[in-house]
């Protein structure tokens, strides 16, 4: 799966008042692009605060971190103070796992009782903050299959689509330290932890060793892995890489689901609070003010 000082400056943007015909039906999301994240109104990270009716949703545009300094965790804090919600949503975690699923309760347990509560980053400790004030989360995002079968669907190669969505964690594992490289001694191990995971009830069951990625890496580039100095970009929407028509695909689905999440939420719980990466909260910006009206916003820059 799957980026200020502590105090926020609330700047000019006011929710839309609401009529009795009440709101245009928003459309779904677009693709995401560099461009159409320039176009939000700050950069993340940045709280936006949508407010429609008795409906209001909480939106941490964040860029992840494990570092408790970090602007991102102060707005974590701030939307659980100004929100007031009555439901959470996080990333990385499947909701089919349900409400308040067991492996980030367990996680979010032990890093709490270790007084670690960042080292995960924001998603655990959205979850730390959520169980502290027994406040239901869900995870935000489709099933692995559901993605995997609807690139599938879309025309990709079993190996493309599946590599696709490996970047993501490696990037993750280069930022927390696991590993530096594909040159890391270590790389090989990380790669086959990920992708094992990953492939587990993947139809039609897809090459999760390491052997097999870099052959595909050589053959859809001409170049080794270890000598591509650009090898992470390929997580990059935008990058002309060999997934890039897989990397957009992946985070529309990603997106639409956790667009059509929101809406569900806030019919059945009125006050919500989102936790996920700025880039998402890009491909849904418009829809998200057609709902419920322009955003009061914190942070940013």
């Amino acid at each position: 799966m799957i980026e200020l000082n502590r105090r926020f400056a609330l700047l000019s943007g006011f929710s839309a008042a609401g009529c009795a015909a009440g709101p245009p039906p928003p459309k779904g999301v677009s693709e995401f692009s560099l461009a159409l994240q320039a176009r939000l109104p700050r950069r993340p990270p940045f709280l936006a605060i949508f407010e429609y009716g008795d409906q209001t949703l909480g939106f941490v545009a964040a860029r992840h971190s494990i570092d408790g300094d970090h602007p991102t965790f102060a707005l974590v804090r701030t939307a659980f103070n100004a929100v007031q919600p009555r439901a959470v949503i996080i990333e990385g975690i499947e909701t089919a796992h349900g409400e308040r699923p067991r492996q980030i309760v367990d996680q979010a347990s032990r890093l709490n009782a270790a007084s670690t509560p960042f080292a995960a980053g924001e998603a655990v400790y959205t979850a730390q903050l959520a169980m502290d004030r027994d406040i239901p989360f869900w995870g935000g995002e489709p099933s692995d299959q559901a993605i995997y079968a609807a690139l599938l669907a879309g025309g990709s190669a079993p190996q493309d689509a599946f590599y696709a969505s490996l970047f993501g964690p490696l990037e993750q594992s280069r930022r927390e330290g696991d590993i530096t490289g594909p040159d890391d001694p270590r790389f090989d191990t990380v790669f086959e932890r990920w992708a094992r995971s990953s492939a587990r009830g993947l139809t039609p069951s897809p090459d999760p060793s390491v052997g097999a990625f870099r052959a595909w890496y050589r053959d859809r580039t001409g170049l080794d892995l270890n000598a591509d100095p650009d090898w992470l970009a390929n997580h990059d929407p935008d990058y002309a890489g060999p997934v890039q028509k897989e990397n957009k695909q992946h985070m529309m689905i990603r997106d639409q689901h956790l667009f059509e999440l929101i809406l569900s939420r806030l019919e059945t719980h009125d006050r919500i609070l989102v936790v996920y990466g700025g880039s998402h909260i890009a491909t849904m910006w418009r829809p998200l003010v057609r709902k419920l009206g322009r955003p009061r916003l914190f942070g940013g820059a």
